[in-house]
């Protein structure tokens, strides 16, 4: 300490030029965290998935999220200028935990919604069999025909 002091008092943030080609591509990637977002509210809308509301619920969420992720990248890079390392530091920490925590929830809904899918593609198979099952159980009570099957005996 010089002069009485404080070091974290003495240290400020360097002025960092932002990159207009990061935040142009963070925009865009907002932008398109958006246009998913609104994609599948109207293909609920439009009832063009098999999604249950409680699903399509869980997707909002995890939309939202990727969105929040997106824009708070961008907030702290781009919008706000650190004066002290310790607000720095605290919000960046804060920022990497809820970025952690989101892919982790991403993670988990798509392990979900794999499993749910699977599950809906089993049961659509047993379906499709015992429709076919009652199909051939309806040729074979058929009687044959007077002329024959066109086979010789």
């Amino acid at each position: 300490m010089k002069g009485g002091t404080n070091t974290l008092e003495a240290i400020r943030m360097p002025e960092a030029q932002p990159s207009l080609g990061v935040a142009l591509l963070l925009l865009v990637m907002i932008a398109g965290g958006i246009t998913g977002l609104m994609w599948e509210v109207f293909a609920f809308a439009r009832k063009r998935t098999i999604l249950s509301p409680k699903r399509f619920a869980w997707r909002i969420v995890g939309w939202v999220l990727i969105i929040a992720v997106l824009f708070g990248m961008f907030f702290g890079a781009y919008l706000v200028r650190f004066t002290e390392p310790r607000t720095a530091a605290v919000y960046w920490s804060l920022f990497i935990a809820f970025a952690v925590l989101t892919v982790a929830f991403l993670v988990v809904m798509a392990y979900q919604d794999w499993r749910w899918l699977m599950s809906e593609q089993f049961k659509r198979k047993v379906d499709l069999y015992h429709q076919l099952g009652e199909e051939l159980k309806k040729l074979a009570q058929e009687k044959p025909s007077p002329e024959g099957d066109g086979r010789e005996q």
